[in-house]
């Protein structure tokens, strides 16, 4: 005999289960492969992750870059970051940086980095295919 309740009650634990091993890899994966800057040393890719949180009854699925500079790279910096100010010395009379090529740089003022936003392009990419993978999760 059919029980729907604890049919239902099986659905539900499982969705976070489900959310964690299925659909969490895909998009972190995707996330990694699909982020658009340049690699310098390949931590901020390699560190891209995600989870799942929450109880049964609210689950909550976020992807997350684990480097401190993985904000930087999601929300820009600068003119073209949350400040909207261009980045001056705070300590110096003029920033000092060394480039890729190992030349240095000096600058009274420099305008950021425009955002390079991965991981929210991620879920708004995919949110078809979770709903659709949602849907199939109930029905089977």
């Amino acid at each position: 005999m059919f029980e729907v309740n604890k049919w239902l009650e099986k659905k539900v634990f499982g969705m976070g289960v489900f959310f964690e091993y299925a659909v969490c890899p895909m998009l972190v994966n995707q996330a990694k492969t699909k982020a658009y800057w340049k690699d310098r040393t390949g931590h901020a890719r390699q560190n891209i992750n995600g989870g799942v949180e929450g109880s049964s009854s609210e689950i909550e699925l976020y992807l997350a870059h684990g480097t401190e500079y993985g904000e930087w790279l999601e929300r820009g910096t600068g003119i073209y970051g949350p400040t909207k100010k261009p980045i001056v010395p705070v300590n110096k009379s003029v920033l000092s940086w060394v480039d890729t090529s190992g030349k240095r740089h000096f600058a009274k003022s420099v305008k950021g980095m425009k955002p390079m936003p991965i991981l929210e392009d991620t879920f708004t990419d995919n949110k078809e295919l979770i709903i659709k993978v949602i849907e199939k999760y109930w029905e089977g």
